[in-house]
Parts: structure tokens; C-alpha cells; sequence
């Protein structure tokens, strides 16, 4: 264990830094008995140099055991593939295709392309039930809506990560799928009781924890009918929920505290306290650059331990749970090798038409972007046909139009093919009342939602079922005439 107070703090952090390459402070820290790093898209603009050359590789020079954590979902979530788009689809896509075997095997490919950058820790799946339609944070990035669905894909996730020594994070504990608000920006209240939990929320995270899950992230979300405080900040839903009834014994880390519900009126060094203090093992500090917070959390964790809010014996046992997980997930020798080719399968399989397919026969196809504003956690990879049916020799041409055009001052090809990228159309009237408006002009067109559609979908339609590159690259072979050929799914699927 950590010799001194702040080695056993720097334990218990999982700070970011800006830039591409390791800055000096963040080494330091790391020797200082850190926990390990977290990476974000704005460490991997520069396409220059390899992950594992500019980065971990200079980490663990440092740190052998470093954890060193990413978001890797797949589908429209992607920190490796942030300036191309995954070569994988995510959750939404793999729950309509409903195969926990090849839920395993995407998610061992994802496993294995983070092995060999030199990532030990994945932060998902997301095992939130997406009870809600309208959630602005979740969608496409949960399997689906029933719990049984949800449930059986979050442990197929978690095997084919762990199978390489890569680890899985649950989360967003106890389930993020019935908000209506972004958690990155206010704090959502989630209207359960622990019978409404048990039935709805919480059997995903059960499968994983039985599945063998080495991490489980906490929510910042409130359930006011069991504790007023966040669930990162509550004891009553971590060593109770978590803990206690769930039988967790491994690590939990906390989302990103520099979200606005957690970090505003306590500071990072208040907030790391209360999260510590209520159960959290592993700190998960956010995008900022950690050198300024880190200082300040160190000085408010000895304050707590002076005045009593935080106790040695807790923190000692977050840090004993933090080594636990970094002997686990200590990288292999070797790493296996990555299976890119099961991320574009899996994306065919996902891919559902409606209304009357294109005509038969290599075609070049004219491809309309509805401008559409990402969240926060999927950050600004891209998404859409264009690049995929460039790829694939068959782009007519390109329109990208910004959020809140005239729909009358888009222009349309008068004839061939002509296909109309939107995402999330059912949570956005501008996409909607602009998707209708060009029909009226061109009844022909084929729609391609990169999001959810829960509502009755106009024909034609193609759900490409999330906006990596893989769904979109599925969406566009079906387009020019080529493998791809969807055929309709279960309405509850849609």
C-alpha cells in the first residue's frame, strides 16, 4: 500500500491531461503512486504517431500497472476511431441484432484494439436501460429498452472485454435510461423506487457484476425517493445499492466530476471527498487538465481526514480496491490480435429498411446531412454517408447543412438517388419539419436516421441503428447496390 497520505490519494485519481504526449506533471504523479490516466478525443486529434508510441507506452515507462481508460463503446461513442468514426457498431445496434454471441465477439475486438494501444480499462458498456426515448444522453448507446435485452448483452460485453485483460465499467449506476436530462450539464431526476429498480433498472447490472465486471461507474443522477443526494455522492445507493444488495465487490469509479451537477457548489476537491466518502474507489477527474486539481483535491481530502468527513480506513480501502484492479488488468505480453472485419458484420445484420428498397444495380447516390448537435460524452467524431460511399465509389455529391437552415434554400438534385442523414429526428422538430418539407420535393428520397426511431417511421426509411462508421458504412453499400440487405425488425426493436 501507498507510504505516505498523498501517495494513498494519488491512489484513488484518475486525472486527464491536455495535449497529445504525457505531460511531465502527470509523470511525476504517476510515480507518486497515481492511479492511472484517463484519455478523451482531445488527446487524439493529432492523427501523427500511434496511440501506443506517443502515450501509454510513455506512461508506463513510468508505471507499469498505470490504468490507463478510455471510452470505448462503439458505435457513435469512440475515443480510438475519433477522427474516422468506429469501426464497430454500439449497443442500439447489437440489441436489435439480439445475438449475445456476436455481442461477445464485438466487444473482444474492441478489447483487442485497446490491448494493443496499451488501454487496460474500458469504460463501458453502458448497461442503462433505455426506458425513456427522449433521453438527450443515452439512445443509441444502450442495447434497448426491456431489461431481459439489456441485461443478457451488458454480460456478453463484459466477457468479450475481459477476455483479453481488458476491464469492463458498468455504468451509469443505478441506470441512466429514464431521463429527460443531460447529466453533463444538470442534474436529472430519476422518479424510482427500489421495487422499480429492481424490476427495471438494476437486473443489467446484476448480469454484468455476475458476469465477472472489474469496475462499475456511478450515475450522476438523483432518486429522490431513496436519497436526495447524486448517486456518486451517495451512500445509501453505492454501499447500499451497489454493495450490499447487488453483492459488488469490486471497483467503483466515479463519472467525470467535472460535469456541472456534481463539480458546481463544491469544487473538485469537495466533490472527490463526498464521492470517496459515500464508496467511490477511483476518482475520474474529467477532460480538464488535471496539474491545477489535483493540488486541490489533495488539500481537501486532509482536511476531511482532519475534521472527520473522510476516514483513513476508507480511503485505505478505495486504494486496496484500485491495486486489486490494477494487478488484474497489469497488460499481457502480448496482445491479440484485433478483428476489425466482425464490427462491419455486425453493422449489416443491424442495418432495417422500410418503405420500398432502391433499384437493383450499382448506383452513385446524392447524400443530404442534416446538421445535428452531438452530446457530450460522444464529443465531435464524425458521422454520416459521405465518406463511406466516397469510399465505396459511389458519391454523386454532398450537402451539409447546418441546424436551422431554410428548408427551401437546400438543394436538391432533380433526379438519382438521393439520400438524407438525420440522427435523432424524433428529439429535433428542425430535422423533422426539414426531412418533411424535402419530401414534398422529393418523395423518392430515402431517409437514413443514425439514431433512434421510436415513433412510426415514414417510408422510405433506413435505420442504420447509430452513427459510427461501421453502421454507416453498412448503410451506404445498401445504397449504391452493394452486400448489405436489410430487411424489417420487430416494431418493439425500431
Amino acid at each position: 500500500m501507498p507510504r505516505t497520505t498523498a501517495a494513498l490519494v494519488n491512489s484513488c485519481l484518475l486525472p486527464a491531461y491536455a495535449g497529445r504526449t504525457p505531460a511531465d506533471w502527470i509523470l511525476r504523479a504517476a510515480d507518486d503512486g497515481l492511479a492511472g490516466v484517463a484519455l478523451f478525443g482531445s488527446n487524439l486529434l493529432d492523427p501523427r504517431g500511434t496511440l501506443r508510441e506517443d502515450i501509454t507506452d510513455r506512461l508506463r515507462a513510468v508505471r507499469p500497472d498505470l490504468l490507463i481508460a478510455l471510452d470505448e463503446e462503439g458505435g457513435d461513442v469512440t475515443r480510438l476511431d475519433y477522427l474516422t468514426g468506429s469501426a464497430y457498431p454500439g449497443n442500439h445496434a447489437l440489441g436489435a441484432v439480439d445475438d449475445p454471441e456476436l455481442t461477445t465477439r464485438v466487444a473482444g475486438a474492441i478489447a483487442a484494439d485497446l490491448a494493443a494501444a496499451g488501454v487496460n480499462l474500458c469504460l463501458a458498456p453502458c448497461a442503462d436501460v433505455n426506458s425513456r426515448p427522449d433521453n438527450p444522453i443515452i439512445g443509441v448507446r444502450s442495447f434497448g429498452a426491456d431489461p431481459d435485452l439489456v441485461a443478457r448483452h451488458t454480460a456478453a460485453f463484459v466477457t468479450g472485454l475481459q477476455q483479453h485483460g481488458v476491464a469492463a465499467t458498468l455504468k451509469h449506476f443505478p441506470g441512466h435510461g429514464d431521463t429527460r436530462t443531460d447529466s453533463h450539464t444538470a442534474l436529472p431526476d430519476v422518479d424510482r423506487d427500489l421495487d422499480q429498480l429492481d424490476a427495471l433498472d438494476l437486473p443489467p447490472f446484476a448480469a454484468g457484476i455476475a458476469a465477472g465486471a472489474r469496475a462499475v461507474m456511478t450515475g450522476h443522477i438523483r432518486l429522490p425517493r431513496i436519497d436526495p443526494l447524486p448517486a456518486t455522492l451517495s451512500g445509501a445507493i453505492l454501499s447500499g445499492l451497489l454493495r450490499d444488495r447487488l453483492g459488488f465487490r469490486g471497483t467503483i469509479v466515479t463519472d467525470a466530476l467535472d460535469m456541472a451537477p456534481i463539480v458546481e457548489g463544491r469544487g473538485f476537491g469537495g466533490a472527490a471527498v463526498a464521492a470517496l466518502a459515500a464508496g467511490s474507489d477511483l476518482v475520474l477527474l474529467g477532460s480538464p487538465d488535471g496539474e491545477k486539481l489535483l493540488p486541490e483535491i489533495h488539500e481537501a481530502v486532509e482536511l476531511a481526514l482532519r475534521d472527520g468527513r473522510l476516514t483513513e480506513q476508507r480511503l485505505t480501502e478505495a486504494a486496496a480496491r484500485v491495486a486489486d484492479l490494477r494487478a488484474w488488468a497489469h497488460p499481457r505480453a502480448t496482445a491479440p490480435a484485433p478483428d476489425r472485419a466482425v464490427g462491419l458484420a455486425a453493422a449489416r445484420r443491424a442495418l432495417t429498411a422500410h418503405g420500398t428498397a432502391p433499384a437493383a444495380g450499382p448506383r452513385k447516390v446524392h447524400a443530404v446531412r442534416l446538421g445535428a448537435t452531438a452530446n457530450l460524452a460522444v464529443g465531435e467524431a464524425p458521422w454520416g454517408l459521405a465518406a463511406p460511399l466516397a469510399a465505396l465509389g459511389a458519391l454523386a455529391g454532398s450537402t451539409e447543412v447546418e441546424p436551422g437552415t431554410d428548408p427551401d434554400r437546400i438543394p436538391l438534385p432533380a433526379d438519382g438517388l438521393l439520400a438524407v442523414a438525420v440522427r435523432d429526428a424524433h428529439r429535433d422538430p428542425w430535422q423533422r419539419d426539414t426531412l418533411r418539407a424535402l419530401r414534398t420535393r422529393r418523395p423518392d428520397l430515402i431517409a437514413v436516421e443514425f439514431g433512434l426511431a421510436p415513433d412510426a417511421t415514414a417510408a422510405p426509411t433506413l435505420l442504420a441503428r447509430g452513427a459510427g462508421l461501421a453502421n454507416a458504412t453498412a448503410a451506404a453499400e445498401y445504397l449504391a447496390g452493394g452486400s448489405s440487405r436489410p430487411g424489417p425488425a420487430p416494431a418493439d426493436r425500431v
